[in-house]
């Protein structure tokens, strides 16, 4: 079950644009804390040189995966369920950007984020077409 999808600005660190399931278990009142950490994780695997940042697991009773797109210059980073499928979240994660690349193109202010409020509706659009091939 997908419960957040961020997509942040990845020079900047921002945030632009938070959706999330509305029954989705998952308190996303820190969700700005852990972008900043998935900045940081990536900053760091940039300056070791061992690649990007794709995908980050927990595991237990309320085990996620974290899948993070990137593509410049934004990441879409999809948090669901452990049991959820990998490839399938990815190509969702592929999608949202090509969409928000066609309405807003790659030369975009990061600061404006009011510009990208509306974008919401086409990430949740573009979830629902995919949930019936999901579940």
């Amino acid at each position: 079950m997908l419960d957040l999808i961020l997509i942040q600005h990845l020079n900047s660190g921002v945030n632009l644009i938070e959706y999330h399931e509305e029954n989705s278990p998952l308190n996303t009142n820190h969700s700005s804390i852990f972008s900043g950490f998935l900045s940081a994780i990536q900053a760091m695997s940039n300056e070791l040189e061992i690649g990007k940042i794709v995908l980050i697991s927990t595991e237990g009773v309320n085990a996620h995966h974290c899948i993070i797109v990137s593509i410049h210059p934004i990441s879409i980073i999809i948090i669901v369920d452990k049991s959820d499928s990998i490839e399938s979240w990815r190509e969702i994660g592929n999608n949202i950007a090509n969409a928000f690349f066609k309405l807003y193109g790659k030369d975009f202010d990061p600061h404006e984020i009011s510009e990208f409020t509306d974008f919401r509706f086409i990430m949740k659009e573009i979830c629902d077409i995919h949930k019936e091939s999901l579940y």
